[in-house]
């Protein structure tokens, strides 16, 4: 749970606003970010808040306090969204770029799907809107914004500056699972140190007919034990999964053409220019050994790309691990990794116009149940979530 405090000034009242979010997808109780909870709630693409606003009242600012306090009520819920980790910060600038028109008292409605309040609360009129305590007026409730109202108002204004309907997008995507772990025993060093001293006197004298002669030795021994422990972290070996790619790669032009792209497989233009796909540059070489594209391969596919006019060709990797414990929740979940990159012709070369570097996204299934459900949730957690970051980067360099 994410707090923060927000201070905006309302008509003639200083607000005080407390704003404390939980984002959640549907009605999902996760409070961790970039796990999916469910496929209904990723597709639905709701986020529920917990908010709290509090303004100064009295008897000079009450006329009409209430209809500003639900107004900044549902505004400080789409700040709430804006701070949240799930956001993506390129999205989060699209959304305050537009925050004013947002949150017009006739559209910022459409932006929610529902509300509930502590109490009695008109969210059209602001009337029985919150409690007065402490000569302030306290509103406190749910809000759940709607992510595709968002989206589908960024993309409309997106689509009206750059005057484009749609554009086609290519995608390359590999996905590998886990073959096999190695794991570390603690190395342990030992440290054995010994000191000893000793001394030894001697007296001897004597005259011209006798001699005498003596000693004493003394001596002491020191023994010290110690050392250093080391553990060093497991290692994982990957394999690239074609049914598994297969999947991932409908999930992410799925992500896409919900955005207003026409989504293909980039594959399927290979083939027409007589060029090896997935898995006959797996057979010659051409994926490396971390799961990417071979530099020259990688650079005679921009070069399709640019004869055949296509906008833009993503092309990235997706790592899937093992089950893991989630410390927060309870539950189990599977890391997926994801990176990749957008290329766009500019000039005579595809240039790079969007990345997403090395970002591990969730999927939780219960402990003892099946792993397949929590590959099958960071799946399509990362798909949507990488294509939402990519989405929204284009759209604020005014590609798309």
């Amino acid at each position: 749970m994410a707090g923060k405090v927000i201070k905006t000034l309302a008509g003639l009242a200083k607000v005080m606003t407390t704003v404390i979010a939980v984002a959640m997808s549907g009605a999902a109780t996760s409070s961790v970010a970039q796990e999916a909870t469910s496929a209904v709630s990723e597709v639905a693409q709701i986020l529920q808040y917990k908010v709290q606003t509090r303004m100064v009242y009295s008897d000079d600012t009450k006329q009409g306090v209430r209809r500003q306090l639900i107004h900044q009520f549902k505004k400080d819920a789409l700040k709430s969204m804006m701070a949240d980790p799930q956001t993506p910060e390129a999205k989060a600038r699209l959304i305050e770029q537009y925050f004013v028109e947002i949150t017009d008292y006739e559209t910022i409605d459409k932006f929610f799907t529902k509300f509930q309040f502590r109490g009695a609360c008109n969210t059209k009129s602001g009337d029985e809107c919150g409690e007065v305590r402490d000569n302030a007026l306290i509103l406190q409730g749910m809000a759940w914004v709607s992510m595709n109202a968002i989206n589908n108002f960024l993309q409309s204004k997106s689509a009206a500056s750059s005057g484009m309907e749609a554009s086609d997008f290519a995608t390359f995507f590999i996905a590998r699972k886990v073959s096999s772990r190695k794991s570390f025993d603690e190395k342990t060093k030992k440290i054995r140190a010994q000191e000893s001293t000793s001394s030894t006197e001697v007296v001897a004298g004597g005259d011209d007919t006798s001699s005498v002669s003596g000693g004493s030795e003394q001596s002491m021994s020191v023994q010290t034990t110690g050392g250093s422990r080391e553990l060093k972290a497991d290692t994982f070996e990957y394999d690239i999964d074609l049914n598994l790619t297969d999947r991932l790669g409908k999930a992410i032009n799925s992500s896409l053409t919900n955005a207003g792209f026409e989504a293909f497989p980039f594959e399927d233009v290979l083939y027409d220019f007589d060029m090896d796909g997935l898995e006959e540059m797996i057979a010659n070489g051409a994926i490396g050994p971390d799961g990417t594209v071979e530099r020259r391969s990688l650079s005679r596919m921009r070069k399709v790309a640019s004869e055949d006019e296509i906008t833009f060709l993503g092309i990235g990797n997706v790592d899937f691990g093992l089950g893991e414990p989630n410390s927060v929740t309870g539950d189990m979940r599977v890391p997926a990794t994801v990176s990749m990159e957008v290329f766009m012709k500019k000039g005579r070369r595809m240039t790079v116009v969007a990345s997403v570097s090395a970002t591990t996204f969730y999927g939780n299934y219960p402990v003892g149940g099946d792993y397949t459900v929590g590959l099958t949730n960071a799946l399509n957690n990362a798909a949507k979530r990488a294509m939402d970051t990519i989405v929204s980067q284009l759209q604020v360099s005014g590609y798309y």
